[in-house]
């Protein structure tokens, strides 16, 4: 190896009551550089996300997750890692970092691009749930699964592809936490709810039936437990449902951040004003960033 590129998306997850299930990639992404080191030895570099906070050393996550499939490989390589993903914010950040870390371990262990594959079962092992991995993998529109000791991914169909509207909050909701406020048991009708919630969702974004959509996009599994847990998220995902423009609204993955679509191609951050306005008036800040669907997933280019 001489020089090879990786990138792996973002993911939105969930999108409503596809809860561990369903996932989108879109058009934020971590970015790692492997460069031969020579003499010189192993190094690393960050910008961009997380370049104030994390390490910059062989306990970062990318390059620990590549040593524990490729060993001491990795001390021959001078690593650059450049994100874009707002960290702990349900956009998936987690999943692009392992796949990237995957992707380099076997990179660095066979000599060649990996197989996406093998990428996504690993993948999968880390994360815990197949939702992220298959999006960040794959691209598109997915549904993860798991077939007895191996997890399962499909492409599911949008007949457009449409934008999303992101309502990134500035404070961080770690996953852990967001987990801890789940239950260990549910009622039976909250689950058959939910099953007929994501028929009604993926039929009508296979559709293009925007109204299908919206109604298909709610949820009774996570969501109720977890928008208490940041100040006015449940009145702003209500003000982002409530907007004419706007199809569908979910809180992205384990949150703190709202998604929704825009069908509207002329429409774009107007449409989140007021739910903007719910969470500063509660002291949350937040912005407003318009994303695209990332077709491709994780891709590996081996430079000459």
């Amino acid at each position: 190896m001489n020089r090879s590129i990786i990138h792996a998306p973002a993911s939105s997850a969930n999108i409503g009551p596809g809860f561990d299930v369903l996932a989108l990639a879109v058009n934020l992404a971590i970015r790692v550089e492997l460069q031969a080191a020579g003499s010189d030895g192993f190094s690393l570099e960050i910008s961009g996300e997380g370049s104030d906070s994390l390490p910059t050393d062989r306990s970062h996550l990318i390059v620990s997750t590549a040593a524990k499939i490729a060993g001491d490989a990795i001390e021959s390589v001078a690593w650059k890692i450049e994100s874009n993903i707002p960290m702990a914010r349900g956009l998936g950040s987690s999943a692009a970092a392992h796949a990237c870390g995957v992707a380099a371990g076997i990179l660095l262990r066979d000599g060649c691009a990996p197989q996406p594959e093998e990428v996504f079962q690993r993948l999968s092992d880390l994360e815990g749930h197949p939702d992220n991995a298959a999006a960040c993998v794959a691209g598109g529109f997915q549904a993860g699964g798991r077939a007895g000791k191996r997890w399962t991914r499909s492409h599911l169909a949008i007949e457009s592809a449409p934008r999303l509207l992101t309502l990134i909050p500035a404070v961080p909701l770690e996953t852990v936490r967001a987990r801890a406020a789940l239950p260990e048991q549910y009622p039976r009708t909250d689950a058959v709810g939910n099953l007929q919630s994501l028929a009604t969702l993926i039929s009508g974004l296979a559709r293009g039936d925007w109204d299908a959509v919206h109604q298909g996009c709610v949820d009774r599994l996570h969501q109720p437990y977890r928008l208490p847990l940041i100040a006015g998220l449940g009145e702003a995902l209500e003000s982002l449902r409530a907007t004419p423009e706007l199809r569908g609204g979910w809180l992205s993955g384990a949150g703190p951040t709202l998604a929704a679509f825009i069908p509207d191609p002329s429409s774009g951050a107007e449409l989140a004003a007021e739910a903007v306005k719910i969470l500063q008036d509660a002291g949350v800040p937040c912005r407003v960033q318009i994303l695209e669907i990332d077709p491709l997933g994780l891709r590996v280019e081996e430079m000459q």
